[in-house]
């Protein structure tokens, strides 16, 4: 669809017109039940099924049918983020297998990827637990805080408070970068290297840690850091347009510059867009700070108008500041952007938005969720072909969780 017709029917879609949809409030309601079914039956079923291991560590790396893959190595995102899964799976359904696994990987964690040397996280073990790579990566630190938060809010056992609060100050005393935000990588003792290209995305998901250890912990120190990552990233790195959107770029130099073009390694990532406006909607719903949630909604006309499928529902990939947009559409970008359209029009109330959470959420069910294997396939199979694999639920987890807040099913 060329640019003219996409901007008509985002006008025509915001119209005053559309502001008086006819259709009742139990229309755009949330199905609350069918996203708990999907979250525990269609996903977590199966991953609880084949993924944990008897010393705490996870399956990762399976074929669609559930095979496991040759490459098991284990690394500190995915133990962070099927952490997270488990102890979504017991907050659904209070069945202590998912607890058990939650919490013998939180071990797992603490006892194997973390230095006890230096502080922080190994970045990547074998299967039998020896270091393969002592480098401390932020992306990875962010994904280790982010599920020892979450262990501490279903838990509230002092044990995981105290121990998300210390890998925090960790994280805070040795990736902490001098010209604002934080280093992508360092060595095993925090040694910075040469500084290269940077990434707004560890930045997205340490964000999302802390606003995680926020509401386990209510600390206020957490607080304040968290407003100072969000008002970096705002203030340094978000850039404006004159309608009023606003996007993040994915790349930037050493000092924190975007990189200007598609051959340099510039672009936007459109799913990156949707996230930060439903992390910034959630900053402000923890008082972390009041204009976070208008910043949010600048972020998500952008993504709307530049990465949003009117036709049939979904955002595309990624789009670069000289050259056409890349419209493949993946799995994760799709949970994604329907979070992020739940959690705003539950904020808003406006039609718009409930239109296209249906419109993508059918794309979901018709196109990505697997009826026959179970999880979900890792793009649009019946368009382009599917890899073999099984994506890990963490982007499909936050999707329904999104949702069953906003239904007031779960708090």
């Amino acid at each position: 669809m060329n640019r003219l017709r996409r901007q008509l029917l985002l006008v025509l879609a915001s119209s005053p017109l559309a502001a008086c949809d006819s259709r009742s409030k139990t229309e755009r309601q949330i199905d609350s039940a069918w996203h708990r079914q999907a979250a525990l039956e269609s996903l977590l079923a199966p991953w609880l099924a084949h993924a944990p291991r008897p010393d705490g560590s996870f399956h990762i790396n399976f074929g669609r049918d559930w095979q496991p893959k040759a490459d098991q190595n284990l690394e500190v995102t995915l133990q962070g983020r099927m952490i997270y899964a488990m102890v979504v799976g017991y907050e659904l359904s209070q069945d202590r297998r998912f607890l058990q696994a939650a919490l013998k990987g939180g071990e797992y964690l603490l006892q194997r990827f973390a230095d006890p040397v230096h502080g922080g996280f190994f970045l990547v073990l074998s299967p039998e637990g020896k270091v393969l790579s002592d480098a401390k990566r932020c992306y990875g630190h962010a994904f280790a805080l982010f599920s020892l938060a979450h262990l501490a809010r279903i838990t509230q056992d002092a044990k995981w408070r105290q121990a998300a609060l210390q890998a925090w100050q960790q994280i805070e005393a040795g990736l902490a970068d001098p010209a604002g935000g934080f280093r992508g990588q360092t060595a095993r003792n925090f040694m910075p290297g040469q500084p290269g290209a940077r990434s707004q995305n560890p930045l997205m998901h340490l964000f999302e840690a802390q606003l995680a250890l926020l509401d386990a912990t209510g600390d206020a120190a957490v607080r304040q850091a968290a407003r100072r990552l969000g008002d970096f990233v705002i203030n340094r790195l978000m850039q404006g347009r004159p309608d009023g959107s606003a996007y993040i770029p994915e790349w930037y130099d050493a000092q924190w510059q975007a990189l200007p073009t598609k051959q340099a390694g510039g672009y936007t990532d459109i799913g990156h867009q949707f996230e930060w406006s439903h992390l910034l909607l959630r900053s402000t719903a923890l008082d972390v700070a009041p204009l976070h949630a208008a910043v949010g909604d600048r972020l998500l006309q952008f993504a709307l108008l530049e990465g949003y499928d009117e036709i049939d529902g979904g955002a595309i990939n990624q789009v670069y500041p000289d050259a056409p947009p890349w419209k493949h559409k993946g799995w994760w970008q799709q949970a994604e952007c329907t979070r992020a359209l739940i959690a705003a029009a539950s904020a808003s109330g406006r039609n718009e938005l409930w239109r296209r959470y249906e419109q993508t959420l059918a794309l979901v069910q018709n196109e990505l969720i697997d009826k026959e294997h179970g999880g979900w396939r890792p793009g649009l199979c019946r368009r382009s072909g599917c890899d073999n694999v099984q994506p890990e639920p963490y982007h499909m987890l936050g999707m329904h969780m999104e949702a069953l807040r906003a239904a007031g099913s779960v708090v």
